[in-house]
């Protein structure tokens, strides 16, 4: 696959942030994020904040996050140097990147039929 093909997927990234923080350290969070993909040529499509929200398990202390969903275009680059810096600050409590994947519409004009089962 070439370099071409990768700066057109598509990727989903959920992140959950100390819950203690001030909106302004959040907000400067955000902003890294959102600064770090535009260098490398990924394209925001939604930042979107999902709240504060126990977490399912006691994660380093932590009983509660400030969950964020960041869905954006890009390359293999941009979502490696993204993981880095969430990996490196140590307001990020945990972190999850997947990549959406485009559903084929596939159609079968003749299926083959099932056996009948018998009746007995």
């Amino acid at each position: 696959m070439s370099k071409e093909d990768n700066k057109g997927r598509k990727y989903e990234t959920v992140y959950i942030l100390r819950a203690d923080l001030t909106d302004e350290t959040t907000k400067k969070i955000n902003d890294k994020v959102t600064e770090v993909l535009a260098r490398f040529q990924g394209k925001l499509e939604e930042l979107r904040d999902l709240g504060k929200r126990p977490l399912a398990y006691r994660i380093a202390k932590h009983t509660k996050g400030h969950y964020f969903q960041l869905n954006y275009n890009g390359g293999g680059q941009a979502v490696e140097e993204l993981e880095r810096h969430l990996r490196l600050s140590e307001d990020v409590v945990r972190f999850l990147t997947v990549r959406e994947i485009q559903r084929r519409d596939i159609r079968v004009e003749n299926p083959t039929p099932r056996p009948q089962e018998a009746i007995v």
